[in-house]
């Protein structure tokens, strides 16, 4: 096989699974040459998320549920469940399990770990130990994970909020932090204080930079849960009235590191008022705003076109409001929380068919849960600046 010509064995490569290649570059320095070349990852990658979108395969779809949890109490498979979208009352056996460079028994205050994002096989995660906060990247296909530099946010009294994302101008990976003490302050003193500072990291830089732009003084929260990134813009669900309305979409341009212009919700949902729970997702590579009207028990999915409108894509009737929306997975499944359980619902729009299963977790509430696909993925930074785990 070694001397077939590179692009014979490329297209036999890159339908093998990242685990694999990573042990097929220790067969000869021409492998490893090939399967390192950024193209053949790239390739790798888009051949993996074919498959996803496959409808053939739909059923193989691996989502990722993590828990925002003490890492003392947590499973064999710690806060990470894998469930498949053909079964999902059934978890996924033999899945890797979510590693940190700490022991929970040598520490003295149990550690806490939240997940931030997930893009492209990528796996954002934070966790605070005795030694103070730190962020990680990991990526589970290739049993790899970093470690990044603390930044100036890292030191203070109430941790930054945390975003991930992908800038395909510059094909770079991006932690965005924004500082959080601004928001714990009474209104009063908020107006004698500076507006909160952003930081970005680049995985290809290996650095941290703030941002030239800070969070506008209008912006009084942001919803943690709701952020999505699309397009190399990350897109924040933000609060502008410290009674919760109205909200607005704030967006920030990864390449350029600056922050866009603000994006108001659809008109119906502003209308609505107090009485909409809104949500951002991403449908078909666009953003979308998942609205539960509780006043008219309704869900309706809006997606902001190529015109920059927003158009009705669905309306949920037969769901009522008491559902909290997760968003939608490659095949463009419908993924929710019953309210008031802790079951979800798999709904398919075209076969109008709808599976429910249960997560065992140990954090309340449940929407607190973060929900990925699984993307089996080459991509990783530079290798001089990697921590790689033996692939066993």
């Amino acid at each position: 096989m070694e001397k077939l010509p590179g692009g014979v064995l490329s297209n036999i490569f890159i339908r093998l699974l990242a685990k694999q290649l990573t042990q097929m570059r220790l067969v000869c320095k021409t492998w490893n040459a090939l399967l390192s070349e950024s193209s053949f990852i790239k390739s790798h990658l888009h051949h993996s998320i074919h498959n996803n979108n496959n409808k053939k395969k739909k059923d193989d779809e691996i989502l990722l549920f993590f828990e925002k949890a003490i890492i003392d109490y947590f499973s064999s498979t710690g806060p990470l469940t894998a469930r498949s979208c053909g079964s999902p009352r059934l978890e996924v056996s033999n899945f890797m399990k979510l590693e940190l460079p700490i022991d929970p028994q040598h520490e003295k205050q149990k550690p806490m770990i939240n997940v931030v994002g997930s893009v492209n096989g990528l796996i954002c995660f934070s966790y605070v130990s005795k030694h103070g906060y730190f962020i990680r990247i990991w990526n589970p296909s290739l049993l790899a994970s970093l470690t990044l530099p603390r930044s100036s946010l890292s030191d203070q009294t109430h941790h930054p909020y945390v975003w991930f994302g992908f800038d395909p101008k510059t094909d770079d990976y991006k932690v965005v932090e924004v500082s959080s003490s601004f928001f714990f302050l009474k209104p009063a003193d908020r107006e004698t204080q500076p507006h909160p500072q952003v930081d970005v990291y680049s995985m290809r830089k290996g650095s941290w930079e703030s941002a030239s732009q800070r969070i506008p003084s209008h912006i009084k929260m942001f919803l943690y849960r709701d952020d999505v990134c699309v397009d190399g813009r990350i897109h924040w669900l933000c609060v502008t009235d410290l009674e919760g309305n109205p909200r607005t979409i704030v967006t920030f341009d990864l390449g350029a590191m600056t922050l866009g212009d603000e994006i108001p919700l659809p008109d119906s949902v502003i209308d609505c008022g107090r009485w909409c729970m809104s949500d951002l997702g991403v449908l078909g590579g666009k953003l979308c705003v998942m609205s539960r009207c509780i006043k008219h028990y309704e869900c309706n999915v809006w997606v902001r076109d190529d015109r920059d409108s927003w158009v009705k894509h669905h309306l949920f009737s037969q769901f009522n409001a008491r559902i909290t929306p997760y968003g939608f997975t490659s095949h463009n499944e419908f993924l929710f929380l019953l309210d008031h359980s802790p079951r979800f619902a798999l709904y398919d729009p075209i076969a109008a068919t709808t599976k429910t299963f249960k997560i065992k977790t140990m954090t309340r509430p449940l929407d607190r849960l973060k929900i990925f696909n699984y993307i089996d993925s080459l991509v990783w930074i530079p290798p001089a600046a990697t921590q790689l785990s033996s692939v066993s």
